[in-house]
């Protein structure tokens, strides 16, 4: 399926021709699609005049999907000439069936033709089949994710193709729960937390902008915490959406409820205030770290002050927190923001107590 060398030059060639083709005749007109209309065309694809033969093209690729019995007929004419440009006008219709289709969902740019072209090259024979055999779009989907479990494990695979089986996954994942809204659709979190899949989400703005469809539709599928984590790792607004859910829900574990605390103390939006208070109370343990020789446990708690005071625009490390190590995903590792004992906790909250208490002073003054 990622046998690039030969295939991929001849695809991306043929793409090329398509894009060229496709350009050239964006604004003509539509013709009826009779079958005699089209049976005629044919014959004047062998016509002695190569501008007569283009038009001819060009008109058979305007009736597309519908000429595909005369196009058949064709391949087969005794004239190579026909024959031939039959054969390559019906590679190109399969090719721009897939492109009106997807072009619904990711609009008409020629960036997001672009991510099309790379959709399509990630598995030519997947499209073409497609067109020739129609099936139901809710049972396109995992075989699309299987294809991206494995081109996340393959270092080799060319970039272009990344791109194309994430765009494939995402697409068909779209129509998936369009077709069947109700359905919960195996998650891609773990996968998209792999560093290339990762990094073409950052390059690729309209492939960024399919997995935000994708994670809209299907917020409610995935594990909140898989979810939290891809949105943070990609810088995505839905990250607060999903903290904010995960505090309020307190069937959420301790231990996921954590990474949430931090991500609203990253974000810096003062009306996630009160989430954070409720939660300085909570002794739930959700930690244990073992570094420089002694043991940390950390309760919900602990991880509240940390980002309340984070959202103070004060370090952690100034009231206590002296292990606590920067992360660029969570804004902390949470396992590091724990004491050694309770008489280390308490001398943090009555810091803590103190700074406030001062700052109110102040500000009262």
């Amino acid at each position: 399926m990622f046998d690039l060398p030969c295939r991929l030059a001849g695809v991306l060639t043929f793409a090329a021709w398509c894009w060229i083709t496709m350009g050239a005749r964006s604004e003509e007109p539509a013709v009826n699609s009779s079958r005699s209309a089209a049976k005629q065309l044919v014959r004047q694809l062998g016509d002695a005049s190569y501008a007569e033969r283009e038009r001819a093209s060009r008109k058979l690729l305007e009736i597309g999907l519908e000429a595909r019995a005369v196009l058949d007929e064709g391949m087969r004419h005794p004239d190579a000439e026909i024959a031939f440009r039959c054969r390559r006008l019906w590679d190109e219709v399969r090719f721009l069936a897939g492109w009106q289709q997807v072009s619904q969902i990711v609009g008409d740019s020629p960036a997001a033709r672009a991510l099309y072209d790379k959709m399509f090259l990630a598995d030519p024979a997947f499209w073409y089949e497609l067109v020739e055999n129609p099936r139901p779009l809710d049972e396109l989907f995992p075989e699309r994710r299987a294809q991206l479990e494995q081109a996340a494990k393959q270092p080799s695979v060319a970039t272009v193709i990344l791109e194309g089986t994430l765009a494939n996954t995402f697409y068909f994942g779209l129509q998936a729960k369009r077709a069947k809204p109700r359905q919960k659709l195996q998650s891609v979190d773990d996968l998209l937390r792999v560093g290339r899949c990762r990094q073409a989400l950052k390059d690729n703005q309209d492939l960024g902008d399919l997995w935000d469809m994708w994670a809209n539709a299907t917020e409610s599928d995935g594990p909140a915490l898989d979810r939290l984590l891809a949105a943070l790792q990609n810088k995505r607004p839905e990250a607060r959406d999903i903290a904010r859910d995960m505090l309020i829900n307190e069937r959420i574990p301790a231990g996921q409820r954590q990474y949430a605390l931090l991500a609203l103390a990253k974000m810096q939006n003062p009306a996630d205030d009160a989430l954070l208070q409720k939660t300085l109370d909570d002794t739930s343990p959700v930690d244990m770290l073992f570094t420089r020789g002694v043991v940390l446990k950390s309760q919900l708690r602990d991880v509240a002050l940390a980002a309340t005071i984070y959202r103070a625009g004060q370090d952690p490390r100034e009231f206590g927190f002296d292990y606590a190590k920067p992360d660029p995903t969570t804004l902390y590792s949470p396992s590091t923001l724990g004491f050694k004992n309770e008489e280390e906790r308490a001398r943090a909250v009555k810091k803590w107590s103190g700074f406030t208490a001062e700052r109110l002073g102040a500000e009262s003054r």
